[in-house]
């Protein structure tokens, strides 16, 4: 009964190699700003896995503070999504993910809170809209499940266009209501950037997206200039 679940284990994962796509990498950014939340008052390195079937994907994300002098920062995320994609009106996405946050000292087994100490998860789902070509606004919505008394929720909205060889996005974010979670005290701006992403040749086959970002929060009425260096396999 064994031998034959991992030969028809094997039969499946075989017959789907040709849509599937294994991602692997890390970026190395002068900040973690995330949403426009300043997030570890240091350099971050992050490295990524993720494994994607049609138009499913599962992986893991995490960011590093470094240098690693305590108290530090660091986050580990599982996350599961679903595509689907149109030539015409563009994709729509559905996101979970699970925030893990291993310097808040928190066991990762510890999933349900109580009176003295908050779970060590923060479950989150997602929706977002990509247009086409012709129009590729982005649209997202995302809304805390799960260890947040607010619920809070996050609205995003961004641009991309193309200046010579670069790419060019104009992000606004905003949370509609009170919430702890992103530091307001009521709904409010707390995400206004421009980033610019270019490919950086190495070889004839290998090249480095460098980004920039300039992040403004209006809700705490801080700034913040980004850099980013991104290695994708």
């Amino acid at each position: 009964m064994r031998k034959s679940t991992l030969l028809l284990a094997a039969i499946v994962l075989t017959s789907f190699s040709s849509y599937a796509q294994l991602k692997f990498g890390a970026d190395v950014y002068s900040r973690y700003n995330w949403r426009g939340l300043d997030i570890g008052d240091a350099p971050a390195f992050q490295p990524s896995l993720s494994y994607t079937i049609g138009g499913f994907t599962v992986g893991a994300w995490g960011s590093y503070a470094f240098p690693t002098a305590a108290p530090t920062y660091s986050e580990n995320d599982f996350y599961a999504s679903y595509t689907y994609s149109t030539e015409k009106s563009g994709s729509f996405s559905a996101l979970y993910t699970d925030y893990y946050i291993p310097s808040a000292g928190i066991p990762f087994g510890f999933y349900k809170p109580t009176s003295s100490s908050p779970s060590a998860h923060t479950l989150e789902g997602g929706v977002s809209y990509s247009g086409p070509t012709t129009f590729p606004v982005s649209l997202s919505f995302y809304t805390n499940l799960s260890n947040d008394p607010d619920n809070s929720s996050y609205i995003q909205a961004s641009y991309p266009f193309s200046v010579s060889d670069a790419t060019i996005s104009l992000t606004a974010g905003f949370v509609p209501s009170k919430s702890a979670y992103y530091g307001t005290t009521k709904g409010n701006i707390i995400n206004l950037g421009i980033t610019a992403t270019k490919a950086i040749a190495v070889t004839d086959k290998f090249s480095l997206p460098i980004t920039v970002s300039y992040i403004g929060n209006p809700s705490v009425d801080k700034t913040y200039l980004v850099f980013g260096i991104s290695f994708t396999f």
